[in-house]
């Protein structure tokens, strides 16, 4: 099983309050887990959609990289 370490950043207490409101985090660990774990989501959202453009399967628009 593997170990979970422990690292200390330090954030900007506002940063956090947006973040744990918008993801309604109970906790700031909460707030940052749940911020990088869709932040990865996202990114292979948007790489499975630029393969889709590259194929051209459907007719898919690049809006961001205008």
């Amino acid at each position: 099983m593997a170990v979970e370490k422990q690292t200390t950043v330090q954030l900007s207490e506002k940063l956090l309050r947006r973040a744990r409101k918008t993801l309604k985090a109970s906790t700031n660990q909460e707030a940052v887990v749940t911020a990088l774990n869709e932040s990865l989501l996202n990114r292979e959202i948007q790489a499975a959609l630029k393969a889709l453009i590259r194929k051209g399967r459907g007719r898919f628009v690049d809006v961001y990289d205008r």
